[in-house]
């Protein structure tokens, strides 16, 4: 027996010793030749090559060395030095599986991590680098919820090469899109802005003390800072608008149209309100439906004795379309100028009315005494059912005095005024009456500081 085996290891040396020395060795448990270009071609149709099993790395492994870890279940080899080793885990066994020309991670439970060693929990795919070219998807990408079936959000192109980034909502209709060119729209909900609770389709909530407005237009071109308010059929416009005159007219205005109007145009009736520097005077407001009238009288006009007559204001735009004198306007053709002269309003509302005038006496003559003669005014009103006084003036005794002397100064008190807030409807009349009980015609006095009405819109 130990003759055999002793026979046995003469053998194994011999042959050993011939495969070292062989150009192409074979070991196989068939017939075959050893590949040309292989030093060793181990080679069966039925049986497996085993590689070293150890539950540890070997601690000065050779540079390529490979073995199969029985503690991982995976194959390592050496990719360092014998002195410095590097394992390299060269598989994960059943992890990844292949179905046509997909590739796939099979375990449900890892995650793949592409750049560190660091764990990532919770991250799927996960990608570390330390330069901002990190990752690059050519074509569009598609993010689908865990059920699967709808699709949450994708990054595209509208086809011209044009970003989109769109977020869909349960129906797969885009509810969020973003686009480099063309229009984007959010139709997903509410937006807060410094708040997570939006109680309105924009909040804007600033919870800091800052001095610069929370919303900002800002228009560093010619045209106008504006924004619209639409409801059905109608669109208002609300900004300032930017000074085309040259004459440092910057308008706030909130329009009755899509755009506003230009600085200092009265008489456009889309101006609901303006606030703006006039000839560069600040604090002019002008509030628009607000009427504004002014007339004056610029003729002679005679007052007959005993009865209220209508003063013939012939002065208002007249005088203000000129550009200069603010003595007459009628900001919407709401004064009827001439014989009679009155005033037509065109909202419900209250007016503040004031209105002044002068009688010439400088021909009077003092009647009898113990007959006193006055001069007055008033405000008539008239709501389609005829004229009827609505608020009386001073009433100015011109006569009647009985120590001498004092009859100059008593025609020297010739200017009668009343002031007074008068509610008027739309169409409601308004007009100025003058009165006297001379006996005889009396003229008064013409200039536009002598005999005037003003009526201002006051709500």
């Amino acid at each position: 027996m130990k003759k055999l085996s002793l026979l046995s290891l003469v053998i194994a040396f011999f042959l050993f010793t011939g495969t070292i020395n062989a150009q192409n060795t074979c070991i196989s448990d068939v017939a075959h030749t050893a590949d040309a270009s292989a030093v060793l071609d181990v080679y069966s149709t039925s049986l497996g090559m085993l590689v070293p099993r150890l539950s540890s790395a070997p601690t000065t492994p050779a540079n390529g060395l490979l073995y199969y870890s029985t503690s991982s279940n995976s194959f390592f080899y050496n990719a360092g030095t014998s002195g410095t080793p590097s394992w390299a885990e060269l598989s994960y066994g059943s992890l990844w599986s292949r179905s046509g020309t997909d590739t796939y991670l099979s375990n449900m439970g890892d995650n793949v991590v592409i750049g560190t060693n660091t764990s990532a929990p919770g991250y799927k795919f996960y990608v570390y680098g330390a330069t901002s070219q990190m990752s690059r998807f050519d074509g569009q990408v598609e993010f689908w919820n865990v059920a699967g079936g709808v699709m949450d959000a994708d990054i595209n192109d509208d086809g011209l090469g044009n970003g989109v980034f769109s977020l869909y909502d349960a129906g797969n209709t885009a509810q969020v899109r973003l686009q480099s060119a063309g229009n984007s729209y959010l139709n997903g909900g509410w937006i807060g802005i410094g708040t997570t609770i939006p109680l309105t389709n924009i909040h804007l909530f600033d919870n800091f003390a800052n001095p610069m407005p929370q919303f900002l237009i800002d228009q560093p071109g010619a045209g106008n800072a504006s924004v619209g308010y639409g409801i059905p059929g109608r669109i208002y416009s609300v900004g300032l608008v930017q000074d085309i005159q040259g004459l440092m007219n910057d308008n706030y205005k909130i329009c009755d149209g899509p755009t506003l109007t230009p600085p200092l145009n009265y008489f456009d009736l889309s101006t609901m309100m303006e606030i703006h520097n006039e000839n560069t005077q600040p604090g002019i407001i002008d509030f628009n439906h607000q009427s504004r009238s002014r007339a004056w009288l610029s003729t002679m006009q005679n007052v007959g004795t005993g009865s209220w007559v209508p003063i013939n204001f012939d002065t208002d735009a007249t005088a203000f379309n000129m550009g200069q004198n603010f003595s007459g306007y009628d900001e919407h053709n709401e004064f009827t100028t001439g014989a009679p002269a009155f005033f037509t309003a065109t909202e419900d509302g209250f007016y503040q009315v004031n209105s002044r005038t002068e009688f010439d006496l400088h021909d009077f003559q003092d009647p009898p005494v113990g007959m006193p003669v006055y001069v007055s005014i008033a405000i008539y009103v008239n709501r389609g059912m005829g004229w009827v006084p609505y608020a009386e003036g001073n009433n100015l005794q011109i006569s009647g005095n009985t120590m001498p002397g004092d009859q100059f100064i008593l025609q020297m008190n010739n200017a009668p005024n009343v002031s007074d807030v008068v509610y008027l409807n739309a169409t409601d009349r308004l007009q100025i009456r003058v009165f006297q009980n001379t006996g005889i015609g009396i003229s008064l006095v013409p200039n536009w500081e002598k005999t005037y009405v003003s009526i201002h819109k006051s709500s």
